[in-house]
């Protein structure tokens, strides 16, 4: 991107310039950009291409600027060394909220990745490759650090703003509408892909960039959570949303009471989930004891816990008791993040793990070389800490100090509470955005190992967003053998880079030869 440098007078998303007012005390940095030429060969083909590292800075309704953003860049060049601004260019994000996007930077798709075992530990020194699957050949990659986060820095006076779900959404369309400007991109086609907290970021932002003037060509989400109610009351839809994961864990491990392949084996656990499970629970303390107790026994077969365990926590087993239980045999627990992975805890007999085993496993290796790559090899020259996640206060309500949960829906939206509820539902938004674009595409990517934003569930959001059905062949779901990271894997690296290619290339009318997503199974029997 050096043939089109923003310049420090850049006009920001509102038509403000950088020019910092004498209020705003923060004094963000200029805007700025340094490129570094480099090269890849795939599959016997060299790629030349160009890594950006720079910031733009956006504004606020109140804050002019708001926020200095950070970003890596990425883009092919042709043999004269120029860029095509006719090709896709994507937007890249994990999610937190308040997250760097470090994950998904050295994980995934960019042409640099980093080497190491995604289920143990590795130490120091680690090491990046190139990327055998990199989206490069597909698209312009650009990797955004939310406000905060990273190296991305904010105004004091803008974190009421812009630490909240919608002032999120809105902060991330400045940015991109913002580089649009910068870089002459606004007539290329437009991705974005979102991870975890990402997803709920994605799906309002492809709305809300429809608002601002931007439409998408197409959305990729994986590790998805849509609507955090379920989360939030833990109704009996938490329960039956995580017990498919529950049972591919089981799987994994060995536990489960069961000798057919997973794939089988996942649509029993389906099956059980939306059908038996869900009509026990349903009847609270009025279930009688012998379907009761024929419930447990199933959900015992499926998922590896003992049917005694299962009883006495009323049918009810969290996320959290689960990892604790499975492998206790073993005095070891599962990873949140990735069943798959496992470690050892420190008290036994608590609910609660003394450290999320898989988080901890990889954190280090991917914290480090977010550093080395982009001070060392991409040549960022800023001094400060890198910043993994913004340093808002988790336990605080206080608009600016904690994160803002509140979220509006689009007009219209059906809702007994009023427009404004105070959790992120952000399956109407992205209901509204496919609706308003019929050619709008979006594909939905699953680790089945997930144990953080269980698959069951998403199947869910997606099934209750009320598209017409002439719009529901618009998402494409796929299944990979791994985790909340589902690119840590290599093998399902492989798959998802695949899968991204076909996608890339459907038109909406193709996504049905992508969408892996089982059919409907039929629930009568399904207790065994």
């Amino acid at each position: 991107m050096a043939d089109e440098q923003p310049k420090t007078d850049t006009p920001s998303a509102s038509g403000a310039t950088d020019t910092n007012s004498a209020a705003n005390a923060e004094r963000l940095p200029p805007q700025s950009a340094h490129a570094t030429r480099h090269s890849i060969t795939l599959d016997g083909t060299q790629w030349q291409y160009e890594a950006t590292v720079g910031t733009l800075n956006i504004d606020t309704e109140k804050v002019k600027p708001a926020a200095s953003v950070f970003y890596t860049a990425f883009q092919a060049l042709d043999a004269d060394g120029k860029s095509d601004p006719r090709r896709p260019v994507t937007f890249v994000f994990n999610g937190g909220p308040g997250s760097s996007t470090t994950f998904l930077l050295l994980g995934s798709l960019a042409p640099r990745r980093i080497a190491v075992n995604d289920t143990t530990a590795d130490h120091a020194p680690y090491s990046l490759t190139d990327n055998a699957y990199t989206l490069l050949p597909k698209s312009d990659l650009v990797f955004i650090d939310a406000p905060g986060a990273g190296f991305s820095r904010i105004a004091a006076k803008a974190k009421a703003e812009l630490w909240s779900v919608d002032g999120d959404v809105r902060g991330f369309s400045a940015f991109i509408r913002t580089f649009l400007t910068a870089y002459h991109r606004w007539n290329s086609p437009k991705y974005v892909l979102g991870e975890s907290y990402g997803t709920t970021r994605g799906a309002a932002l492809s709305y809300r960039l429809q608002e601002d003037g931007v439409s998408l060509n197409g959305l990729t989400l994986i590790s998805n959570i849509l609507d955090y109610s379920f989360t939030l009351d833990t109704s009996d839809q938490y329960y039956i949303g995580y017990f498919p994961t529950f049972a591919s864990v089981a799987k994994y491990h060995g536990k489960a009471a069961t000798d057919v392949e997973i794939t089988e084996h996942l649509q029993q656990a389906r099956a059980f989930a939306n059908g038996p499970l869900r009509l026990a629970l349903a009847q609270g303390s009025t279930l009688d004891p012998e379907t009761k107790a024929a419930v447990a026994r199933r959900y015992a077969e499926l998922t590896g816990l003992s049917e005694q365990y299962v009883l006495d926590s009323d049918l009810r087993v969290l996320d959290t008791r689960f990892r604790k239980q499975l492998l206790r045999d073993n005095g070891t627990i599962v990873g949140r993040y990735d069943g798959r992975a496992s470690g050892y805890d420190l008290d036994a007999v608590s609910d609660d793990e003394t450290f999320v085993v898989d988080d901890a496993l990889l954190g280090p290796a991917y914290a480090s070389l977010v550093n080395a790559y982009l001070r060392d090899e991409l040549e960022w020259d800023d001094t400060r800490e890198r910043q993994e996640f913004a340093n808002f206060d988790w336990e605080s309500t206080e608009p600016g100090k904690g994160w803002t949960w509140w979220h509006k829906l689009p007009e219209h939206a059906k809702t007994s509470w009023g427009q404004n509820i105070p959790f992120p539902k952000v399956t109407d938004d992205l209901a509204v955005a496919v609706s308003r674009q019929p050619a709008f595409k979006v594909l939905v990517g699953n680790g089945i190992y997930d144990l953080c934003t269980p698959f069951n569930q998403t199947e869910y959001d997606f099934d209750h967003m009320g598209l017409p059905e002439p719009l529901r062949g618009n998402i494409a779901f796929t299944y990979y053998p791994a985790g909340h990271m589902l690119y840590s894997s290599q093998e399902s690296l492989k798959k998802f880079r695949h899968d991204l290619g076909r996608f890339y290339d459907a038109d909406v009318a193709d996504l049905a030869q992508i969408n892996e997503r089982p059919h409907a199974v039929k629930l009568s029997g399904a207790i065994g």
